[in-house]
C-alpha cells in the first residue's frame, strides 16, 4: 500500500517527487516534503481466514518552512485522499480503494525542526 500511495502521490502532487518518506525525513529535507507512518492495521477474518480485504490508516505529516507552503500542501494531499474511492491505485493499478475516511486533521508548528506540519490521519479502505 505505502508504495501505491507513494507512486500516486507523486504522480498527482509534483512538487512531492522525491520528497515522500517513512517514518522520518533527512535532516536536510528543505523544501515542502511529506512524512508518513502506519499506525492501524486492520485485516478482514472469515470462517475461512484472512481476506486481502482490510484497511490501514497512515498519518500524513506535511511539512513546510512557511505555514503558507504547508496549508498550500495539505490542501492538495487532503483533495488527492478524497479523490480515490473507486479508484484502482499503484503502478500496476492492482490495489482497489473502496473508502478513505478522514479521521482528523490538524496543524503544529515544530520548534525543533523549525517547520510547519499539517497532519492528516486517514483510513483506507481496500
Amino acid at each position: 500500500m505505502e508504495k501505491a500511495l507513494k507512486y500516486e502521490l507523486e504522480q498527482h502532487i509534483p512538487e512531492l517527487v522525491g520528497s515522500i518518506y517513512p517514518t522520518n525525513a533527512p535532516e536536510t529535507a528543505t523544501k515542502p516534503y511529506l512524512v508518513y507512518t502506519r499506525i492501524n492495521t486492520d485485516k478482514t477474518k472469515t470462517l475461512e481466514g484472512y481476506t486481502e480485504d482490510g484497511a490501514l490508516s497512515y498519518m500524513f505529516s506535511c511539512m513546510a518552512v512557511e505555514y503558507g507552503g504547508m496549508k498550500n500542501l495539505i490542501d492538495k494531499v487532503e483533495a488527492f485522499l478524497v479523490s480515490l474511492p473507486g479508484m484502482d491505485i499503484g503502478k500496476a493499478q492492482d490495489i482497489h480503494v473502496e473508502d478513505i475516511k478522514i479521521n482528523n486533521i490538524s496543524e503544529v508548528w515544530e520548534s525543533e525542526l523549525k517547520v510547519n506540519r499539517g497532519i492528516i490521519d486517514f483510513t483506507i479502505y481496500f
